[in-house]
């Protein structure tokens, strides 16, 4: 058997039975957060849908020439698009689909048979993010699916989706993977011996890819530290370096809003450390190598002020997911954080 998709198990077993039964949908609509291996687990789909030696019906060989031509990104049946051009190229492998990609490659290549496997896959993520015409071209192709050809969705979640496009998808929700699996699953990937594997195995909440994209890529977590640094800056500096900070993200908000929505995620999740210190809970600390730092801030902030932050980043969150101005939203958010106070 040779899944590469981390955790999974409901999921894999449905595809499974599925193929077995030689009854794979022509659609699938695959659900979950950005980093947990939403890719993986659809050219899985398609190594299932190909794979020469599927004898005991539990999955992909993954050694016949079909598999290793799928893993390789090689396959001539295999497509993968992108409705979302990607802002910071890490861990992306597909391209951005336009809507003149989708008239003229999508629907030539869709009626097409297939050229050297039984069955044509194609792969489209962060479908929420698709127009109106878009979605209306997927559409049609979905209400009226060409034989040997499996459509494969990928967004976070179906609640911002045509209802008709879902209705036509056998929904697959991938859920988040356990610290230990990670864990194990890094310890397989022949990493480096610096690389901090338990502190990016807590970083990842459960998201395999995100955790071997941050192994294999220092500036992944590099920019989390930048990110970090910025956030603990707020809660000693002037009020008005922290309106330059609302500034410039409210700025890249327009141009980027999943990059501020990221920032506001790392604080949530350095200010429950800060917590869980001031608590003497420091085995549970997700960003470890800040732990040090992590311990002067708990004795900065009092309980009530950390209880308060942690309140304020979900309210902000809250604000800008309803689309309140932005600037109106941060700047509040940073005249309401508490001060640090430093410590004699």
């Amino acid at each position: 058997m040779a899944w590469k998709t981390i955790g999974q198990l409901s999921s894999i077993d449905r595809i499974s039975k599925a193929a077995s039964l030689d009854r794979l949908s022509h659609a699938y609509l695959i659900c979950g957060m950005d980093g947990i291996g939403k890719v993986t687990f659809a050219r899985d789909i398609a190594k299932v849908a190909n794979c020469l030696d599927m004898s005991t019906s539990s999955g992909p060989c993954g050694s016949c020439n079909q598999c290793i031509r799928i893993d390789s990104y090689n396959h001539t049946d295999v497509f993968i698009y992108d409705a979302k051009k990607d802002l910071d190229g890490v861990g992306r492998t597909s391209t951005m689909v336009t809507i003149d990609q989708l008239r003229e490659d999508f629907l030539r290549q869709v009626h097409r048979k297939p050229y050297e496997g039984r069955t044509r896959i194609f792969i489209i993520s962060s479908i929420e993010s698709m127009r109106s015409e878009q979605s209306n071209i997927l559409l049609k192709t979905l209400e009226e699916p060409p034989d040997d050809v499996v459509i494969i969705l990928l967004a976070r979640d179906a609640s911002n989706l045509l209802s008709t496009i879902v209705s036509r998808c056998q929904v697959l929700h991938l859920e988040p993977v356990g610290e230990l699996e990670i864990l194990e699953y890094l310890g397989e990937c022949e990493l480096g011996s610096d690389v901090p594997i338990q502190e990016i195995a807590r970083l990842s909440r459960g998201r395999p890819e995100w955790a071997y994209q941050a192994a294999i890529n220092p500036e992944i977590l590099h920019i989390l530290e930048d990110k970090l640094n910025q956030f603990m800056g707020c809660l000693t500096d002037s009020l008005e370096q922290r309106f330059k900070l609302s500034r410039d993200l409210s700025t890249q908000f327009f141009r980027d809003r999943d990059g501020v929505y990221e920032f506001l995620d790392t604080a949530m999740t350095w200010t429950r450390d800060v917590l869980l210190s001031s608590s003497e809970r420091t085995g549970e600390i997700v960003n470890i190598s800040q732990k040090e730092r992590i311990h002067e801030f708990s004795r900065m902030l009092s309980t009530a002020d950390i209880l308060n932050i942690l309140k304020l980043i979900r309210i902000t969150f809250g604000n800008l997911k309803k689309n309140v101005t932005p600037s109106l939203v941060l700047d509040n958010f940073m005249l309401k954080l508490p001060v640090a106070t430093a410590i004699n």
